[in-house]
C-alpha cells in the first residue's frame, strides 16, 4: 500500500490524483483535466543557489546606493531607493509607501532567504519534508513579487523629470537593474516542482 502511495502525485490546482511522472528533466507533465503543470523541467540546485547569493549581495547596495541626483539651477539632490520611500511616507503617501516597501523591498528580499533555506537544507541532504513550510510560503509570496515595477517607476520618472532638471543616474540605479536582473533569472531557474515531485533530489 505504502509503495503505492509513492507513485502517485496530486495535482496542487484541480486535487487529481496522478501517477507520479518521471523525472527525467527533459519533459513537463500536465495534469490531464485542468492542464495544470504537475512539473516541469528545473535547473541544478547549486546554479540556483549562485543566483541567489548574487541577488543578495547585490539588493544591499541597490537600495543604498543613490539613484538619482536631481539638479535644478544651483540646488542639487541625490537620493537613494530606501529615502524615496521614506520621502512618500513623510509626505503623508503612508499607505503607497508601505505597499511599495511591501512589493518592491520586502517581497523580493524575503524570497531569495526562502530560496536558499530551501535549497540548502536540500543539499546538505535533508528530507523536502524538512522544507514544505518555506516552500509553500515562497509560492504564496510569488503572487507579491513586482519588483520590476519600482523600476519601471523609476524610468518614467527620470523620462519625465529630464524635461525640468538636470539628472545624473547613480549607482544604485545600475545594482538595482542588476539585482532585478538576477532575481529574475534565479526564480526562472528555480523550480518549486522539484522539491514537491523528486524523490531523488539532487545532492
Amino acid at each position: 500500500m505504502s509503495e503505492n502511495l509513492e507513485n502517485i502525485t496530486i495535482c496542487k490546482d484541480c486535487g487529481l490524483v496522478l501517477n507520479k511522472p518521471k523525472v527525467d528533466y527533459k519533459h513537463q507533465f500536465h495534469c490531464p483535466r485542468c492542464n495544470a503543470i504537475v512539473y516541469r523541467f528545473g535547473q541544478d540546485y547549486q546554479v540556483v543557489l549562485l543566483f541567489a547569493i548574487t541577488s543578495i549581495i547585490l539588493f544591499f547596495p541597490a537600495i543604498f546606493l543613490p539613484l538619482l541626483s536631481l539638479e535644478i539651477l544651483e540646488l542639487k539632490q541625490t537620493t537613494t531607493l530606501v529615502e524615496t520611500l521614506l520621502i512618500f511616507f513623510s509626505n503623508g503617501y503612508t499607505a503607497i509607501s508601505i505597499l511599495i516597501t511591501f512589493i518592491g523591498v520586502i517581497t523580493p528580499f524575503c524570497m531569495l532567504i526562502l530560496i536558499l533555506s530551501i535549497l540548502i537544507p536540500l543539499k546538505l541532504g535533508k528530507d523536502a519534508k524538512f522544507v514544505s513550510k518555506p516552500l509553500k510560503f515562497y509560492e504564496h509570496l510569488l503572487e507579491w513579487q513586482m519588483a520590476e515595477v519600482y523600476m519601471i517607476s523609476i524610468i518614467v520618472s527620470i523620462i519625465k523629470l529630464q524635461k525640468m532638471a538636470t539628472l545624473s543616474i547613480g549607482l544604485g540605479f545600475y545594482f538595482f537593474l542588476g539585482f532585478l536582473i538576477m532575481m529574475f533569472l534565479t526564480m526562472s531557474l528555480f523550480n518549486p516542482y522539484d522539491v514537491w515531485n523528486d524523490d531523488e533530489l539532487q545532492k
